[in-house]
């Protein structure tokens, strides 16, 4: 009797065993997976992060260096400033960038951690937008780049979003187009108190304003006296570079002869207004900074200058 109890336990235990072993190989296999899955998200994680680490320290160094790269503008700024008024050098034998005159020469200032870049032009140069007639503006549009049609019509609405009355030019655009265009704002009907309110019509890009993109690729890196021209900076034939809201003049000067003489005999008057360009780049290498500054030369005041209009590009 005994024998055949224990038998019946050893068929048992032979009969269950294989199924039992299988259960075994099930559980360690979903042990496995789950400890895999577990590592890859632990890496997921871990890779995640680094990367938002890696970011973090990317954009702090970026922000630390566009912040090195303003106080070099900056600096450019006041040496500007610091040299109006400058007596035009009569030494055969002195450097261009010693002469600080408001002609467009380009002066590099080096200094511990980077270098300012600082052009300094009269507005007397330019043309006077608020003053200038359709086809004066449209001929400076077309240096700029635009077509004869666009530019045809560009310049009816600058005309229409500075002249005083409601009438619409040929082909611009006065308060109903405006609405129609679902804008928030309505022509000016008098002058612009600054260069950049051209901003505000339609049709005047960031590209065609500051001549980024119109003539084909980005500004060569160096001018002909070797100086890094960073490509940040406004075009020569941008409609930044040939407009003002000063002065009288009133016709662009096409002939680059004339205006490099006029640009050569160009110095410091009391009371003139002076655009002011200057660029920090660091030594570690990019963002650059660019500072507008319009001024008056006005030796009569305790700082000798009035600041008229400020901006960072």
């Amino acid at each position: 009797m005994f024998m055949m109890r224990h038998n019946e336990k050893m068929i048992d235990g032979t009969r269950k065993t294989p199924e039992r072993r299988m259960d075994r190989k099930r559980e360690k296999g979903v042990v496995l997976i789950s400890v895999l899955w577990i590592c890859a998200l632990i890496m997921w994680f871990a890779l995640q992060i680094g990367v938002e680490t890696r970011l973090q320290g990317d954009e702090e160094v970026h922000m630390l260096r566009r912040s090195q790269a303003f106080y070099l503008a900056v600096g450019g700024c006041y040496e500007a400033l610091a040299h109006m008024g400058s007596a035009l050098s009569l030494g055969f034998d002195a450097p261009p960038e010693s002469n600080w005159q408001p002609n467009g020469q380009p002066h590099v200032i080096d200094y511990q951690t980077g270098q300012a870049l600082v052009i300094v032009e009269s507005e007397n140069l330019k043309v006077n937008v608020n003053k200038a007639s359709q086809e004066q503006l449209k001929t400076v549009l077309e240096k700029a780049g635009m077509q004869e049609d666009a530019a045809n019509e560009m310049a009816d609405r600058i005309r229409d979003f500075i002249d005083q009355d409601d009438i619409p030019g040929l082909k611009g655009a006065e308060k109903d187009r405006y609405e129609d265009m679902g804008l928030p704002y309505q022509p000016f009907n008098g002058p612009l108190t600054s260069l950049d309110q051209m901003l505000l019509i339609p049709g005047i890009t960031q590209q065609l304003f500051y001549g980024y993109g119109i003539k084909g690729d980005l500004p060569a890196q160096e001018n002909e006296a070797g100086i890094y021209i960073p490509p940040l900076l406004p075009r020569p034939d941008s409609l930044f570079q040939m407009l003002t809201i000063y002065g009288k003049n009133i016709a662009l000067q096409d002939n680059p002869d004339t205006q490099e003489f006029i640009k050569e005999h160009t110095t410091w008057e009391n009371g003139g207004i002076y655009r002011i360009l200057s660029t920090g780049m660091t030594s570690g290498g990019t963002p650059a900074v660019v500072i507008w500054l319009t001024v008056r030369f006005a030796p009569e005041t305790e700082e000798g200058y009035e600041v008229l209009y400020r901006k960072i590009l």
